[in-house]
């Protein structure tokens, strides 16, 4: 079962697991979730765009690439849909005519270098290598807290942005693509977490526990806009979605999947094979889903983290799953991309459409 937490600081909506809900005060997590239960069917009063469509950005032709960079190519995209809506609240126009490019919904693909990351409100508990350090992970814990904000907090942070400039546009990539390398030099920590394996750690505002991403594995974020009409305005209702997705996704290689009433992702027996984290504000999504399709699973090994904090499930791949089956060939990462933007498109309901390709 999944919960959704409010943070009134940046009108977001968080998904969580059920372990992160219990930490919630009782007496407020009751009414948040009476909030978050109402569905409303109302678009935006002053958006007067129907938006059928989902822009594809991908970036899976340049290989793995940093995670803060992905990251940040979501912040960015973020920023210019919900300034154009605050303009359209004001009843103003764009000087440049070309707001309506920014006020589409995006789906942005990555295969990430490898890095660990935890949602807004993890445990540092569930990086188990913490527990062989000498002081248990002390300093390390310290930095990957979520209440740590120190010049050397290992998380990716747009309040360390100093000047985060809007204008680029589909018209203009160079300053889109420039916007797009400053805040991902300017996010980060210069000297992050690392992990025994060497790879990066970042605490981000996405729900759920700690996870893995790394080449082999399938990223999709998409960026929609739950006010439209053809979506709905429940985090619930777009988990489920996202989740079929995965599993339409999976049925069309011949491997049966399933969900899990306590756990969000998707499964083959008891072993996931695909992590689900959403983040929103005002009902604009963020992250997303990452599929594994062909990774090195020992990234996901115990002694360095309990995958999402489910201690009593494994991890597994579509290579694994097929491996001695009449389908023993693995197919490729633009392969399972292809069909699951089919498939996105079939769920959600959109039309697909390719856009440029991110560098």
């Amino acid at each position: 079962m999944q919960h959704l937490l409010l943070y009134p600081r940046r009108c977001s909506f968080i998904t969580t697991s059920y372990s992160e809900a219990r930490r919630v005060k009782q007496n407020n997590f009751s009414s948040i979730c009476h909030l978050t239960a109402h569905r409303s069917n109302s678009t935006h009063s002053t958006n007067n765009i129907t938006n059928n469509s989902a822009y594809v950005r991908s970036a899976l032709s340049a290989g793995p690439i940093p995670y803060e960079k992905g990251w940040a190519w979501q912040q960015v995209l973020l920023s210019r849909r919900m300034n154009y809506m605050r303009m359209q609240e004001k009843q103003e126009t764009s000087p440049d005519g070309n707001y309506t490019e920014q006020d589409k919904d995006w789906i942005l693909m990555f295969e990430h270098q490898p890095v660990y990351t935890l949602g807004r409100g993890a445990t540092e508990d569930y990086l188990t290598f913490l527990n062989n350090e000498a002081d248990g992970g002390l300093e390390k814990r310290t930095r990957l807290s979520r209440k740590y904000r120190g010049e050397d907090a290992s998380r990716l942070n747009i309040d360390r942005f100093q000047k985060h400039n809007t204008s680029g546009t589909a018209d203009n990539p160079t300053a889109e693509q420039d916007e797009v390398d400053e805040l991902s030099n300017q996010s980060i920590c210069k000297q992050p977490v690392l992990a025994p394996n060497g790879s990066p750690i970042y605490r981000i505002e996405r729900g759920g526990e700690v996870t893995y991403h790394g080449p082999g594995q399938l990223v999709m974020y998409p960026l929609l806009n739950l006010k439209q009409p053809n979506y709905q305005q429940d985090l619930h209702w777009y988990l489920r979605q996202i989740e079929e997705v995965i599993i339409q996704t999976l049925l069309h290689f011949d491997i049966k999947s399933n969900r899990d009433d306590i756990n969000t992702g998707v499964w083959v027996g008891k072993n996931k094979i695909a992590a689900v984290g959403v983040s929103a504000s005002k009902w604009i999504t963020t992250h997303g889903l990452a599929l594994n399709v062909s990774p090195n699973l020992e990234h996901f090994d115990k002694d360095i983290i309990t995958p999402c904090g489910i201690e009593e499930r494994g991890v597994t791949s579509i290579s694994e799953v097929l491996r001695g089956t009449s389908s023993e060939h693995c197919p490729s990462l633009n392969e399972v991309a292809d069909v699951a933007l089919k498939c996105f498109g079939e769920v959600f309901h959109v039309d697909i459409t390719e856009g440029r390709s991110i560098r």
